[in-house]
């Protein structure tokens, strides 16, 4: 036998013991990965579960998911209505603010605020609750801002009020120009320059929830009035499934933190019995709870 045929026969033989080789080392990998699943599921098996239940939902049908999402609503209307002491995590609003406080020792001040957090149950395509909240101790200093071309209004505005920019048409023509900064907290205006206001200023203003709009009650002819109690006072809106506004400080007595929480509650019940909808809204689970503390359950509704 020739040297050219030993090596023909020889390179035949490496690559049918390398096929043999691969073909064990896929039937192994094959079967390990089968096991591994198996595993896997005995190990997870909620995951699976949730997987499983994922494609069960997009089978559902309309009626189905609609009887779904009636009865979810249900539960929660009911978890809403029951009593705020049955939850473990509930205590009375003077011992909630005694862990709050003490949750805040060594912090920053200016970072010691406490906080309501209330759950809004609605029903499909309500309006989102918002409103103002007058507090009777006010969180912070607010920079109030006044658009008007009525002289005796300015003045007013400036020298009983002490509002930070008081101005009419070259107010709004610096504030879009950006020679005057943004720095005010609210603003009102009266009727005269209002309609300049929204061409003007809408898109700057308007993202920032500071265009003065009559359907807001930020426009009137009768200033004084609006102005009257502005320090104290602050807007809040439903996000999500809930409402979450600063009600006070660390700083604060129990007296002061007691009127400021009656105040949201007069706040957010009001725009409560506002709300335009077939079906009026329900006030759940309220949490109190401060910038470093837990969040502890309080009655509220």
């Amino acid at each position: 036998m020739s040297e050219s045929s030993i090596s023909t026969i020889t390179s035949s033989h490496r690559s049918l013991i390398k096929t043999q080789m691969l073909s064990r080392v896929g039937i192994r990998f094959n079967t390990l990965a089968s096991k591994n699943q198996t595993r896997c599921l005995q190990v997870f098996p909620r995951l699976s579960a949730e997987e499983s239940g994922s494609s069960t939902t997009s089978k559902l049908s309309k009626d189905q998911l609609k009887k779904r999402e009636i009865r979810r609503l249900a539960q929660r209307k009911a978890a809403a209505r029951r009593a705020a002491s049955d939850h473990p995590l509930y205590m009375p609003v003077d011992r909630a603010l005694r862990f709050l406080r003490a949750a805040e020792v060594g912090q920053p001040i200016s970072q010691q605020t406490l906080s309501l957090t209330t759950a809004v149950i609605s029903e499909r395509g309500a309006p989102l609750l918002s409103g103002n909240l007058s507090f009777p101790n006010a969180l912070k200093e607010v920079k109030v801002a006044v658009f008007t071309n009525d002289e005796n209004q300015a003045k007013l505005a400036r020298e009983k009020y002490k509002c930070h920019v008081v101005g009419g048409t070259e107010l709004v023509e610096q504030i879009k120009s950006g020679q005057l900064a943004i720095d005010f907290d609210k603003s009102f205006a009266t009727p005269d320059i209002a309609s300049t206001l929204a061409s003007q200023l809408g898109r700057i203003l308007g993202p920032r929830g500071l265009l003065p709009a009559a359907k807001k009650g930020t426009v009137s002819d009768n200033l004084e009035a609006l102005l009257e109690g502005s320090a104290a006072s602050l807007p809040f809106r439903q996000r999500g499934n809930s409402v979450s506004v600063a009600v006070g400080k660390c700083s604060f007595s129990d007296k002061q933190m007691l009127e400021n929480l009656v105040a949201a509650q007069k706040g957010v019940k009001t725009a409560l019995a506002n709300q335009k909808a077939k079906k009026s809204s329900l006030l759940g689970q309220t949490t109190l709870t401060s910038t470093h503390g837990p969040g502890i359950v309080i009655d509220f509704a």
